[in-house]
């Protein structure tokens, strides 16, 4: 069977440095059979071994892939955390590349809350809703959104147990690696010389602190999923045959009643008739309007000639009006001053005394 992605060669692993491992003095025992000898009190792994082995594990991830199963990716340390998010969303997988929660898989159910409690103010964010809450609130809920982004933003689609686990570095991974065993989730690893390798499914020795060499473990186990995926494509399109077949059938069926229609129509002849009838009365409608309104113009005729005799009456009822309210305004305007004179007297012969006694 000619596979459908690629694994990179020797001279490739050596260029991106996979085969260096750790100095001898931390190396450990259960990783022998994959040294191939040491150099400068550095152990070199065998690359070939690892190029065996990383097909076999690409094998795995393509069949989950290809059932339609789903994967997560683990890498949490600095070199592999930006790489991991960016491979992940690539192939269209979960990833955890900040810190693995502690009972992700065995305590699913709180990690389920935080998933849930994520999507909501998500969903509310882009909805506008905390729009009228205060800037300070609306900090803490951006805040509150960060801080999920990073634990569960990348697992925010996970339902239940995945089928298949990849591991960058499994000395610091230990705790998902203890997850996956206890939940029968397999388990990919790529796993340097200071590393147990009996907690994995699929091994992979390589180097996992390398940038070139974590990269080029991303790429090989990435399209080997994206691979897998589209091979399970098939599979959706011809349901969304099938569905869109069911909806030309129906489209069809509509079509033809609606071809029927017009024979009803043709048999209902009264009723088109009864139509045209009603539409003939319209006219009739019409002339009573017009009737009406002749009544209307004979009704303002009627009215204007009295209004006509009333004028010269509302005339000088107005100019009465008129005059009262001049009146008023005047009388008003006296009682005003009238205060204001006497202030000014009472000022100037006040004057006058303080002169007197001032010349006195």
């Amino acid at each position: 069977m000619s596979k459908k992605f690629n694994i990179p060669t020797i001279e490739e692993m050596i260029e991106a440095g996979v085969h260096f491992g750790h100095p001898k003095r931390r190396w450990n025992p259960e990783m022998e059979k994959y040294i191939y000898s040491t150099e400068n009190n550095t152990s070199v792994i065998d690359l070939y071994q690892t190029a065996d082995l990383l097909e076999k594990a690409c094998d795995f991830l393509y069949e989950v892939a290809k059932n339609g199963g789903k994967i997560i990716i683990v890498g949490t340390k600095r070199q592999a955390s930006q790489m991991v998010k960016d491979y992940a969303q690539k192939a269209g997988i979960m990833f955890v590349n900040e810190r693995w929660l502690g009972g992700t898989f065995t305590n699913f159910k709180s990690v389920q809350i935080s998933r849930d409690e994520l999507k909501r103010l998500r969903e509310g964010q882009d909805a506008g809703t905390f729009n009228h809450y205060t800037k300070k609130e609306r900090l803490l809920i951006d805040r509150k959104i960060d801080k999920l982004e990073l634990l569960v933003g990348g697992i925010s689609d996970l339902t239940g147990l995945p089928q298949a686990v990849v591991v960058i570095d499994v000395k610091r991974e230990k705790t998902a690696i203890a997850e996956s065993n206890s939940s029968n989730v397999p388990v990919v690893g790529l796993i340097d010389t200071n590393s147990d390798p009996n907690n994995l499914d699929y091994i992979i020795p390589g180097n996992d602190d390398a940038i070139k060499a974590i990269e080029l473990f991303l790429k090989t186990v990435t399209d080997a999923i994206i691979e897998g995926y589209k091979e399970n494509a098939p599979r959706g399109d011809e349901k969304s045959v099938a569905k869109e077949t069911v909806t030309k059938a129906s489209a069809s069926v509509s079509v033809a009643t609606s071809a029927k229609t017009p024979v009803s129509t043709s048999a209902a002849t009264p009723a088109s008739t009864s139509a045209s009838s009603s539409s003939e009365t319209k006219p009739e409608l019409k002339v009573e309007v017009k009737k009406g309104d002749s009544k209307s113009e004979n009704k303002e005729a009627t009215v204007s000639k009295p209004k006509e005799s009333l004028k010269p009456e509302v005339k000088e009822e107005k100019v009465k009006k008129a005059k009262k309210v001049e009146k008023a305004k005047r009388s008003s305007t006296k009682e005003k001053k009238e205060p204001s004179k006497k202030k000014a007297v009472a000022k100037k012969t006040a004057k006058k005394d303080t002169k007197k006694k001032s010349s006195k």
